[in-house]
């Protein structure tokens, strides 16, 4: 039995539920910025972490729901991707899986590369804003009322953007394009 490392993907394929490598990066991205982070034992109404903190001597509360998706960059993508995106990631979705928003209640995208690298890049929504982007988004290849998010990085000027078809696009533009960099990092989004 050799005791060399295996390669990435064979020990990430063997590792379980990816959500856990989500959940943690955001416990840790999360306490730093000065929430304390609760997991929850069951994953009930989408929420997968409880943050808690103090504000004049008064907790306050917000619900989480991680997302981890890995990005594909490079020769991972088709060649047209690649010269307009550094690195793209996919989520299908339910039309109305959150129509039911709520105050307090956030979508935290972690991304991550098969070298197991994260990117420093997170995209916090407020599921009502997510709820839009979704209805906005192309239909999945299976139809039905599931929809296609293509979350990419510009390999240009490192804005994200959720494309708005799953066909092949010339350029970056509001046609072929939603910039969502606004979510990106925004932990004052929380607040």
């Amino acid at each position: 039995m050799s005791n060399s490392p295996q390669p990435a993907a064979t020990v990430e394929g063997r590792s379980g539920h990816l959500e856990i490598i989500g959940e943690t990066a955001a416990k840790l991205l999360l306490f730093q910025k000065g929430w304390n982070p609760y997991s929850r034992f069951l994953d009930v109404d989408k929420v997968d972490l409880i943050l808690r903190r103090n504000r004049k001597n008064a907790p306050e509360y917000r619900e989480i729901q991680v997302k981890y998706r890995r990005l594909f960059a490079g020769k991972d993508q088709s060649l047209w991707e690649s010269e307009l995106f550094g690195a793209t990631a996919w989520y299908t979705a339910d039309m109305d899986e959150f129509a039911g928003h709520r105050p307090g209640f956030f979508v935290m995208f972690i991304f991550g590369y098969p070298d197991r690298r994260i990117e420093q890049d997170v995209l916090i929504f407020p599921s009502c804003d997510l709820h839009e982007i979704i209805g906005l988004s192309p239909l999945h290849k299976k139809g039905g009322d599931k929809r296609a998010l293509y979350i990419s990085k510009s390999c240009v000027d490192s804005c994200w953007y959720i494309r708005l078809t799953r066909r092949k696009i010339p350029k970056i533009n509001a046609e072929t394009c939603m910039d969502v960099t606004q979510y990106c990092n925004n932990f004052s989004i929380l607040a």
